[in-house]
C-alpha cells in the first residue's frame, strides 16, 4: 500500500467515526443534513493531492532544466561555432535562427523555474492541509472525550503555506518577466481564516463545531488553491499565443521558400573545399510534419497551438 493509499484509508476511517458519532447523537434525527455534508466534503478534500507524486514532478522538472542547459552549452553553442565562415542569405538566416533558439531555451529554463515554484507551492499546500486535518481531527476527538471543556484553538497551516515557499525565492533583474509575473500571482489575493476553534458541551455539538470549522478550512484552502491556479494560467501565457514564437521560433523561412537557391547555402569557396554544395532542395532538411493537437491543447482557454493543425 502506498503512503497516499494509507492516508486515504485513514481519512475514510476518521470520517466514518466522527460522522457516526454525529448521527448517533443528533437530537434532530438528521432533519438538517448540511453538517454531515460539510464533514463528508471536508474529508474528501483532505484526500486530494499526493506529496510523493508531486516530488516526482519536481525531480523531472529539475532534470528537464539540466538537459536544456546541457543542450544549450553543447549543441547550440557548437552549431554557432560551426557557422563560422558560412556566407550567404541562407547562412545569415540560419545564424539568426540559432540566436532565437538560444533565447527560447533561456525563456524555457525560466519557465521551468517558475513552474517548480508553483509545484512546490502546491506541495506545501497539500502537506499543510494534512497537518491541519490531523490537528482538527485530534482536537475534535479530544473535545468529544471531554465535552464541556474549554475550546481548543487551532492555527491553520494552509494560510501561510504558499507564502512560506514564495518567501524563499528572490526575483528581479533583466529577463525575469516570467518569474516576476508568476511570483506576483502567488503572493496576490486575500488571506484565509487563520484560526479555528473546536468546542461544545456534548458530543453532538463538538461534531457540529468541527463541521462548521471545516467549511472555513476548505475556504482557506480554496483561497490558496486559487493563487496556484492563477499562477499556472499566468505561466501559460508565456508559452502560448503571441508569446509562442519566443519559445518555439519559426524555422528559417529562406530554407523552404520557393525562391531559395540551394547553391547559395554553404561556406566560402576556400572553406568549402571538396565538400559539395546542395544542388536542389531535396538535399536540405525537410519541413517536419505538423503533429495533431495534444489532449490538453483544446481546453477552456481555446486552441493554444492552432498552427499545428492536422498532421
Amino acid at each position: 500500500m502506498s503512503t497516499y493509499e494509507e492516508w486515504c484509508r485513514n481519512m475514510d476511517a476518521q470520517a466514518s467515526h466522527i460522522i457516526g458519532v454525529y448521527r448517533e447523537e443528533d437530537p434532530l434525527g438528521g432533519r438538517f443534513p448540511e453538517p454531515e455534508q460539510w464533514l463528508r466534503r471536508y474529508f474528501e478534500c483532505m484526500k486530494c493531492g499526493d506529496p510523493d507524486r508531486v516530488q516526482v514532478m519536481v525531480d523531472e522538472l529539475t532534470e528537464a532544466k539540466y538537459v536544456l542547459g546541457k543542450d544549450l552549452r553543447e549543441h547550440l553553442g557548437g552549431a554557432q561555432l560551426d557557422m563560422n565562415g558560412w556566407t550567404g542569405a541562407a547562412a545569415d538566416d540560419f545564424r539568426n535562427y540559432l540566436l532565437k533558439l538560444e533565447d527560447a531555451v533561456n525563456v524555457l529554463v525560466e519557465c521551468i523555474d517558475s513552474l517548480l515554484l508553483i509545484v512546490r507551492s502546491y506541495q506545501a499546500l497539500v502537506l499543510s492541509m494534512r497537518n491541519d486535518a490531523l490537528n482538527l481531527i485530534d482536537q475534535t476527538l479530544k473535545a468529544i472525550d471531554n465535552a464541556g471543556a474549554d475550546g481548543w484553538k487551532i492555527a491553520l497551516a494552509v494560510v501561510g503555506a504558499i507564502a512560506g515557499v514564495v518567501g524563499t525565492v528572490a526575483t528581479g533583474g533583466a529577463g525575469a518577466g516570467v518569474a516576476v509575473a508568476v511570483f506576483s500571482s502567488l503572493v496576490s489575493g486575500a488571506a484565509g481564516v487563520a484560526n479555528e476553534t473546536i468546542d461544545g458541551d456534548s458530543e453532538f455539538t463538538v461534531c457540529l463545531s468541527m463541521a462548521k470549522s471545516s467549511v472555513n478550512v476548505i475556504h482557506g484552502i480554496d483561497v490558496e488553491r486559487a493563487k496556484i491556479e492563477n499562477a499556472l494560467s499566468t505561466l501559460s501565457t508565456f508559452v502560448s499565443g503571441s508569446k509562442l514564437a519566443e519559445v518555439r521560433p519559426d524555422r528559417p523561412v529562406i530554407i523552404t521558400a520557393p525562391s531559395f537557391d540551394p547553391g547559395s547555402f554553404g561556406m566560402t569557396d576556400e572553406a568549402q573545399g571538396k565538400h559539395r554544395r546542395p544542388t536542389d532542395k531535396k538535399d536540405l532538411v525537410p519541413e517536419p510534419k505538423r503533429h495533431e493537437d495534444g489532449p490538453y491543447d483544446d481546453g477552456v482557454f481555446g486552441d493554444r497551438y492552432e498552427e499545428q493543425g492536422p498532421a
